[in-house]
Order: C-alpha cells, then structure tokens, then sequence
C-alpha cells in the first residue's frame, strides 16, 4: 500500500538519500555494467504492403495456408478473394483527390493551401504501396458533386484532380470473403492468413515470412499487412536497402542491420491508424520479404540481434541514405523539424593510402615491358631499336617454345604486314583456325578496305588476327616498334603465358596481393621485381601505386605470379562512397519542366526563376526561394527542394543555359542520392573495405550514441562516437 514521505523514520530518509547518490554516480559513470532501464523490444512488427484496395485475393492452393477470419479458420485449398462489406451507399462520400506527393511537408502545406483557398476540408493519406502522401479535399453526397466541385478546383489553377470514393463513418465494419461460389459477410476489421509449415506465404511475385493480415481501414477499403518477427523483418529490409551481391562486406551489413532495427523500433507505430507500424517503400525502409534474403545479411542479422543505439536511454532515430557525396549532413538542413545532435554532418572519407610498386622504365609501355621480361630483345639490350625481323621472329619462336608449342623451320622475310601474320600462322599453326572460324563473307566486315592484291587467304587470315586481337598494325604497313611488342604481349596473353585478371585491390601482405574477384577474395603472390602502372584518364604511365580498399587493377599473372600491376585511378578521389554510380550526376530540367514541378506543389504559382538562398555544412542547399510571374514568391527548405526539382539529391550547383533555338532551363550538377543524413551506406561499405569494423562505422556516422544489446548491461565502452 501507498507510504507517505512522512510516515518514514529520519534514519530511513538519510540512508535512502545516500543510496540515491550513489546510484547516481554508478549510473552516471556507467562503469559497474549495472542494467539500465531499457527499452521494451517488440516481438512482431506490422509493415504496411498495399492500401486502399477495393478487393485482395489470398494465396491458392497451399496445403499449409489458412485463413483466419471472425473466428473461424478457412484451409486455402481455393483461392480466397475479400472485400468491404461496407458500401459507398448512406455513410459514403466523394472527395477530390488533387496530388500525390513524395514529401510530408509539402503535402501538409499543399493542404492548408486548399483549405485557405477554396475553404475545403482537406486530409492526407500516405499510401504504403506507392510511398506517396495522398491529398484530398471536400466531402460530396454523390458523383456529381463532386464533378461539379472539380471544375471550380480546375478553375482555381488545380489540375489533374480526380474523384475518389470514401466511407465517412464505417458503421458496423464487415468484410466479405468469397470463397468459389460461396460468399459470407464477417464483422470485424480483420483477416488473418498464416503458414503452418513457416514456409512463407506467397502473394504477387514475393513471399514473406509471417502472416499477412487484411485491415478494413476507416476510409472503407483493404490495407494489406505483413505480420513479422523483427529480425526476420530485417532479414527482408537489409538486402534491399544494401545488397550483399554487391556489397559483399559482413561489417558494413552489420551496421546497416543495427542501423534498420533501431531506426524500426524508434519509428514503430507511425501508421496505428491505418493498422500497421511500418511502411515496405523508400518513405520508410525498402522490404523485399523473403524473396530477396541472403545468407549474408542473414549473418549480419543474427549476429548483430537485439543490437540498437540509444540516445539518452531511448532509440536514436538512425536515419540513413544511399550516397552521401563526399559528406553528410545536418539534420536540421535537410529535416528543418529535427535537431538531433547525433545527426550531425560528417566527412566520408579518411587520409592515407597504400604505396606499391616503383617506376623503373617510365618510357616503356606496360606491355612492352612485360614482353621484354618473357623474351628480351636482343637488339634493345645492344641499344637499337627491336624491330629487325629476326629479333622479331627469334622472339615469336621463344614465346612458342614457352608455351609448349613445337616451331616448324621457317624464317621471317620482312616485319611488312602480310609476311609477318604468314609467318604468325606457321609458327603457332593458326591456317586451320583462320579457314574454320571466319567466313568468307566476314572479310569485308572485319577489315577495313582490304588491299586489292591481297589473295582471299591472306585476306581470310587477316580477318582471323583481326577477330582475335593478334595483329593490330594497319594492313598495308611494316609493324612499328610499338605495334611489334604490342603483337608480342597479345600473343602471350593468346598462348596463356600471360594470365589478364579484373579485380579489386583490398591489401598488401608482405610479398602477397590481397584482391577481390567478383565475391571470392584470393591471395596472390608477387614476383620478386614486379612492374606498377598507373591508368588515368587516358593516360598510362609506369608509376608507383597509391591504392586504397576497392581500387580497380588489372593484375597480369605468369606462372601463377604477379609480374605487373595496372591501377585504374578512380576520379572521385578517396571518398569512402566512390564506387557508388549515383555519386556524381548530371540532370537538366527545361523552364517549361520546373513550371510544371512547382505547380503539382503550389498550384497558381507561375514559375520565372529561383534563388538558392543557404547551404549545410556538405554544402547541401537548405533553402531555396522560387518566385513567380506577379511578385509571386514561396520559401522552399530541406528535402522538398529534392523533390520540388526532381533532383537525386540537394548537394547540387545549378547554371543557366539558353542555347539558341532551343527552350532554355537549368543544369544541375550535384552529388550524392538520397538524403544525406545518418549512415551512408555505401560509405559504410567504404569503411568496411578498408577494415573498419561495424562499431567504428556507426560510431562515424552517428556522434554520441550507445550501442547496446537489449537485454544486457549497457557499459561505458558501448558509447559510440564521442
């Protein structure tokens, strides 16, 4: 029973009060690892699929799917179809529906417009299977009306409007299932479809985990749910927000795990109304069911489970995007509404990088170089120039001999163009290969202007070195130095004395090459002088390396060892999210394309021109004033100028062009997909690669958070990021 402050002996209250400071500084130092109160974790979590369906039909013929409605349970040995039972006749209404916006806060704004402007009641829906806010305006008895009351909308610069049908007041909520021939009325809201093996549950082209549920929401019409254990929820969410196929790094699918479940659990219940905690579209986080898992995401789910991060004992809401363009941002700059000060703008990258390799021959071509340590020229090392026909040919004869082929006796006139792929042909037996593999009629398509006085063997054979990139030299001329080596190298690489291999630099151990082939990781040994080139742009050059985790090379083995390395420079510098294709990008939009955005947004609104008026601390814009024929002006902030202009993101530049006799409009250059705020995704797949563990990606991202696992005590070494 209750106990008065008063009724407590004063030795009691002294004693209570020197215990409450003492819990309090173990609390505040958080080093005895007692339990924190923490937050509750829920078992199933509803994700929003479609809404506002007329009618849903379940799953067919599935011995081990049953349905579930007022009650009674239904084996869906059949095809099940329900629908309302409730009817647009009495109760119902007709609204007007006048846009359908990616934005919450333009939406709302969109809203108010309409009220003040036509005095409507107006409301907004988001639609969980388009990621779309719905609005609509007015309340009309019937079609007609609700016509006539378009016209008025058309005439005060709102078009496109359509009617929509709605129940204002449900009544006595029903639904009506069919199933074959039979039809029967349920009361009630809900319908419930389950698996009894847990092999899934099939609806459309995807299966999910759980069970689905169909909700009769207040508008009278269908929203269809999927019920789900959390992880199992995530095992959906991860591989579509981050796909292992391509980031295939166990840390930074770790990280978008624990990122997901707290930004889920911080956001649960944001649809109570219309009956599910959680949307499955970009709006909210991208769920593919069980269709799109993959073991290792699944691996990052369950060895990252119950794991969340905390602000002040409560879930941080981890926001994140795609690309962040180099840095990320402010909340306040992109989400004008928060202020979280985890969320705080961060740059995407890190200094240092590994150096391999030294220029030791910085007039030599890679593959000159590489030839010259298979067969060395004998005239190079006598300092003339490797092009006398019988240095060619004792080459050509030496590179055979490696590969195991046996040379007839035979010798090489000149280095003219016909003489030296006769001579190719009688060496490695390659007559047989021109006469199968290329037909006559392939000639004039494979060679460009064929000599006149060339007989149709020659010409056959020309075609053939032409197919397989033997000879590249031009028909009517003697090989150059270039053309000779170049010759050499590729017919190295055609007799598998050179091995050519596309991977992905991850590091250097000692003498070893530590590479990523598509997603197996192989260690490969280097030779003891191996040669380094760097490709830049259109430009190669022997150079020493600076590499970092993810670096394109192609590798050129020989007896299973690396003898040269050839760096593609990537462009977007060091950035951790620069392998990503949506890092850089270009859109134009015509005066008469952004006349037409801002008007679905602010109807009336004759666009002339804008004026980017602030920038976050990526240099995101944070607030752009479009203005109007008329002195007309509206004051645009955050993640609406991204939708507003169509943009991929708001890190962007934008020039004026008018080029003549063309409409004129604007160029935007930009940075970056997505919001830019939180977690970047592929810069944490960028971390990853360069050994960042998951905790270390977090802790970048989000500043001054905890990560813990619920359920266990939350110690001081769990802070992340201060």
């Amino acid at each position: 029973m209750p106990v008065s402050r008063k009724s407590l002996p004063r030795f009691a209250i002294v004693i209570a009060l020197a215990c409450a400071l003492v819990l309090l500084s173990v609390e505040s130092s958080l080093s005895a690892g007692l339990t924190r109160e923490q937050p509750v974790i829920p078992r199933t979590v509803r994700v929003g699929l479609l809404s506002d369906q007329e009618s849903i039909q379940l799953p067919c013929c599935a011995a081990d799917i049953i349905a579930i409605v007022g009650g009674r349970t239904l084996v869906a040995v059949e095809s099940i179809v329900v629908r309302p039972a409730v009817r647009l006749t009495g109760g119902g209404v007709f609204r007007l529906q006048i846009a359908a916006l990616h934005d919450e806060e333009q939406a709302l704004q969109l809203a108010r417009t309409v009220e003040t402007a036509l005095n409507e009641p107006t409301s907004i829906v988001f639609d969980a299977g388009t990621g779309l806010y719905r609005i609509r305006a007015g309340k009309y008895e019937d079609r007609k009306a609700a016509e006539a009351a378009k016209q008025l909308f058309n005439q005060n610069n709102f078009h496109d409007v359509w009617v929509a049908g709605e129940q204002e007041s449900l009544g006595n909520p029903g639904l009506e299932v069919q199933r074959g021939d039979r039809v029967w009325v349920v009361p009630g809201r809900w319908l419930r479809v389950h698996s009894t093996s847990g092999r899934g549950i099939a609806m459309g082209n995807r299966t999910y985990r759980g069970d689905l549920l169909v909700y009769l929401n207040d508008r009278g019409t269908l929203n269809l749910i999927n019920e789900v254990g959390l992880d199992d929820y995530l095992r959906g969410v991860v591989p579509r927000e981050m796909g292992p196929r391509i980031y295939d790094n166990l840390d930074a699918l770790k990280a978008q795990a624990v990122a997901a479940r707290t930004y889920t659990l911080k956001n649960l219940g944001e649809f109570s109304e219309e009956g599910y905690d959680i949307c499955a579209t970009p709006r909210c986080q991208v769920y593919g069911g069980m269709t799109f898992e993959h073991p290792l995401s699944d691996q990052a789910v369950l060895e990252t489970s119950a794991e969340v991060l905390l602000y002040d004992g409560s879930y941080a809401d981890a926001l994140y995007s795609s690309t962040c363009g180099g840095h990320t941002e402010n909340v306040e700059v992109v989400f004008p509404r928060k202020a979280n000060p985890y969320l705080r703008g961060v740059p995407c990258l890190e200094a240092g990088v590994d150096r391999l390799g030294r220029a030791v021959n910085r007039n030599l071509t890679l593959s000159a170089t590489l030839v010259r340590r298979l067969v060395p020229s004998e005239a190079a090392r006598a300092g003339a120039s490797p092009v006398a026909a019988e240095d060619f040919a004792r080459r050509v004869r030496r590179l055979a001999q490696l590969a195991g082929l046996s040379t007839p006796d035979d010798s090489l006139a000149s280095l003219e163009r016909r003489e030296v792929q006769r001579f190719l042909a009688s060496q490695l037996g390659l007559a047989l290969d021109a006469e199968l593999f290329v037909a006559p009629e392939d000639v004039p398509y494979l060679l460009e202007e064929p000599p006149s006085d060339w007989d149709p063997e020659d010409l056959r054979l020309a075609a053939y070195f032409a197919q397989v990139g033997l000879l590249s030299a031009p028909l009517e001329e003697a090989l150059t130095a270039e053309a000779s080596e170049d010759t050499l190298f590729q017919l190295a690489v055609f007799l598998r004395l050179l091995e050519v291999r596309d991977v992905r630099y991850l590091s250097r151990r000692d003498s070893e090459l530590v590479v990523r082939e598509g997603s197996e990781v192989h260690r490969l040994e280097l030779a003891d002088e191996f040669e380094t080139f760097r490709w830049q742009g259109r430009r190669e050059e022997a150079a020493t390396l600076a590499l970092l985790p993810g670096d394109r090379l192609t590798i050129y083995l020989h007896d299973d060892r690396v003898l040269a390395l050839r760096h593609s420079v990537d462009p977007d510098g060091v950035a951790f999210d620069r392998t990503s294709n949506l890092r850089t990008w270009t859109r134009f939009r015509t005066d008469s394309e952004l006349a037409r955005l801002v008007a679905d947004r602010y109807p009336g609104m004759e666009f002339e021109g804008f004026k980017i008026q602030g920038r976050g601390v990526s240099g995101r814009v944070s607030q752009v004033e479009i203005t109007g024929a008329g002195g007309q002006s509206v004051t645009v902030r955050g993640l609406p100028i991204r939708w507003t202009f169509d943009l991929p993101d708001t890190l962007f530049t934008a020039r004026r062009l008018d080029p003549p006799g063309r409409e004129g409009g604007w160029l935007f250059s930009g940075r970056g997909w997505g919001h830019g705020v939180g977690l970047c995704q592929v810069g944490a797949y960028g971390m990853a690669m360069r050994g960042h563990g998951y905790h270390e990606i977090l802790s970048h991202y989000y500043r001054g958070l905890e990560l813990v696992k619920l359920g266990e005590p939350i110690r001081a070494e769990q802070a992340v990021g201060r």
